[in-house]
């Protein structure tokens, strides 16, 4: 499975297609929660906070988007769109089975490690809405007609 990431109009070094010039992501961590207490003996009056979105994490090997990503996470600046595709493959080529798309994205941290060899990063992103579309898989590993989106917007607290 491949990741790629395209923040706004940064290039990155992917070759595949449909992705060309996007960037090759390792991996990609985020989530959210919210903290729910359940009174003992009174299951029924659960209270439960308002959700924590995590931001967006993704690691990546060092390309030609990284001088760009670190600057903008020094300085700042307007925030862009960012699209993620998590992929497979199949005989009819590469297939999306989820996609996040992030609106007003801002990197808000960058890491850079290395053990001798190609330098790792981690970027960090932070976002004011978050969409995420789940796309099903037929049989034979394409994707099926009939994806399940859920978006939530931090602004409004509104979840889709």
């Amino acid at each position: 499975m491949a990741i790629y990431l395209k923040y706004g109009p940064i290039n990155g070094s992917a070759t595949a297609q449909s992705h060309e010039q996007w960037i090759t992501c390792d991996s990609i961590q985020w989530g959210g929660g919210r903290a729910i207490g359940t009174p003992t003996g009174s299951a029924k009056n659960r209270e439960a906070s308002m959700v924590s979105i995590s931001e967006v994490v993704v690691s990546k090997g060092q390309d030609n988007s990284s001088p760009e990503l670190l600057k903008r996470s020094y300085v700042g600046t307007d925030g862009e769109d960012v699209t993620v595709h998590l992929t497979t493959t199949s005989n009819q080529g590469v297939n999306t089975i989820m996609e996040l798309k992030l609106t007003n994205t801002l990197v808000s941290g960058f890491s850079c490690s290395s053990g001798g060899d190609r330098p790792s990063e981690s970027v960090s992103m932070n976002f004011t809405k978050i969409e995420s579309t789940f796309h099903n898989q037929a049989v034979e590993g394409t994707e099926a007609s009939d994806p399940f989106t859920v978006t939530y917007d931090l602004a409004t607290a509104v979840a889709t």
